[in-house]
């Protein structure tokens, strides 16, 4: 008897601490997401009294392509958007066809509204950070309907990351400041939708066909 309910007073307290953890795991993403709001908000502020007539690129930026290509390509996307994939998937399509002539450069514009699009970008930045941010890039985009945060630590095994190292930059948000920096350029060059680019300096807003992109370099 006495043994029944020593093992129901373990149960209880296993119970207990179960709960705990889960709420505790609640708070902590709650407060990231607060954090986020609270950081995109004043920066995004910030952008508003700056004005660029032209992106920027930095060696932070992910690119595909030659770095000595005469068209150089800047867009701002995010990796819920549909529209960006099909764009993306033509991007990919014209440095195939053209590696020394295009360089293609990934610019995040994500904001607080949209966390399913800024934890995607977190995470796509912490596997740049091992040297796979354009496979980790494509997995997203072809799983759109997917994006969560096991998924991504999911895409990070499967690629072959350092899965402590991943997990630890996408929980503490190490890559944040590179996503808002994308987010406060393309803001003050008057980026207001997603796909946004730049073909050297000329802007696009909305989806552009591989043909027209063609056209372009040509």
């Amino acid at each position: 008897m006495m043994n029944s309910k020593r093992i129901l007073v373990i149960l209880e307290i296993l119970l207990v601490i179960f709960v705990g953890l889960i709420v505790l795991r609640l708070v902590l993403s709650n407060k990231a997401i607060k954090d986020n709001e609270d950081y995109l908000s004043g920066f995004s502020s910030k952008a508003n009294n700056k004005t660029l007539t032209a992106p920027e690129v930095f060696t932070s930026d992910p690119y595909q392509g030659s770095d000595k290509a005469d068209t150089v390509i800047v867009t701002y996307e995010d990796f819920t958007c549909a529209y960006c994939s099909q764009m993306s998937a033509s991007l990919k399509e014209l440095v195939d066809k053209y590696p020394k002539k295009v360089k293609v450069v990934w610019k995040d514009f994500v904001g607080s509204l949209n966390q399913t699009a800024l934890r995607s970008a977190l995470a796509a930045r912490c596997a740049q950070a091992q040297g796979k941010f354009w496979e980790f890039h494509d997995a997203l985009f072809a799983n759109q309907n997917s994006l969560s945060d096991s998924f991504y630590k999911k895409t990070a095994s499967d690629l072959g990351l350092e899965q402590n190292r991943f997990n630890a930059c996408f929980e503490n948000q190490e890559a944040l400041p590179l996503i808002q920096n994308s987010f406060n350029e393309g803001l003050a060059l008057g980026v207001d939708a997603t796909p946004y680019l730049f073909v050297n300096n000329q802007r696009f807003s909305g989806l552009v066909s591989f043909e027209g992109l063609e056209k372009l370099i040509d």
